[in-house]
């Protein structure tokens, strides 16, 4: 018994260093846009529309990184809200970066639309994901779970 528990532990753990890698790869898309051909200097904000075609490009983009922290986070009472503020965090050092680039700005439009994208993608993940494993086997299918 103390064997099979340990090998669930070690499993765990790899399962996440696997979505940690997954999520740093995704990022790659997520500095889509980061280039600043000037010197980084002081912090300013856009003014942008809210009906750019951009917000669409953050929403998508932000839907994987709230999906991986969804399930990263599947154990806890909360893994929507803790899977939004982590699917979240690349959009919001985006902006910051963008803030400080005289060519453009921090965008609170933008970082909305990375809000809403991470949160569909943990939502989806954590109502549409079931993930079970014993000693036999595992199983990953759809499932619906209330718990917000």
């Amino acid at each position: 018994m103390h064997g099979n528990r340990m090998e669930q532990i070690m499993t765990h753990r790899a399962n996440r260093i696997i979505f940690i890698a997954l999520l740093i790869i995704f990022s790659a898309s997520a500095r889509a846009g980061l280039e600043c051909s000037t010197a980084r200097s002081g912090f300013r904000f856009e003014s942008d529309s809210w009906t750019g075609t951009d917000k669409l490009e953050h929403f998508a983009v932000s839907v994987p990184f709230g999906a991986a922290g969804g399930w990263l986070t599947r154990d806890t009472d909360h893994p929507v809200v803790y899977g939004t503020l982590i699917g979240t965090v690349p959009g919001l050092a985006l902006q910051i970066l963008n803030g400080t680039c005289p060519t453009a700005g921090f965008s609170y439009k933008d970082l909305f639309a990375d809000a809403l994208g991470a949160l569909s993608g943990a939502w989806l993940a954590h109502w549409a994901v079931s993930w079970s494993r014993d000693s036999h086997s595992r199983t990953i299918g759809l499932r619906y779970n209330n718990v917000f």
